[in-house]
């Protein structure tokens, strides 16, 4: 096993923990949480908000573009590399850009805002499920190009 190796699973692992929290958004928190009235709704996403701002929920969000890029670029000369690569840049620009540009700041104007639970959650609900959704589908993707990688 070699160092493109060990970069790779570590990518791997790091793109499937942080892909799963955004598949279990989208399939099963959200939905749960579009099921309650509107104070509840904020409070919970408020609460959730705060909570994930740890590193076991920061870093496989946030890291998993780095080994995937690293492993892809030493093994650049094949379809392997390539594969690798594709996968952290898709992952970096549909997670990780989408996440820090859309995500965040609705989370932020959220927990600021000083509107009725109805209207907090009318200016935030559908805009975020959607670029969650765009998290979720980016992250699929990107599973799949690392693992076609380990099968070339």
């Amino acid at each position: 096993m070699d160092l493109s190796d060990i970069l790779a699973a570590i990518g791997i692992v790091l793109l499937a923990l942080g892909g799963g929290t955004f598949w279990s958004f989208s399939t099963g928190v959200m939905p749960g949480l579009g099921r309650t009235d509107d104070q509840t709704f904020v409070s919970s996403m408020r609460s959730i908000n705060r909570a994930v701002v740890n590193p076991l929920f920061l870093l496989p969000i946030f890291l998993p573009p780095l080994p995937l890029v690293w492993a892809g670029l030493i093994d650049l000369d094949g379809p392997r590399g390539w594969l690798l690569v594709a996968a952290g840049v898709v992952f970096f620009c549909g997670a990780v850009i989408v996440t820090v540009g859309g995500n965040v700041p609705l989370n932020t104007a959220l927990e600021q805002s000083s509107s009725s639970p109805s209207a907090s959650r009318v200016a935030f609900e559908r805009r975020w499920n959607v670029l969650n959704g765009v998290r979720s589908v980016s992250s699929v993707a990107s599973i799949v190009l690392a693992v076609l990688a380990l099968a070339v």
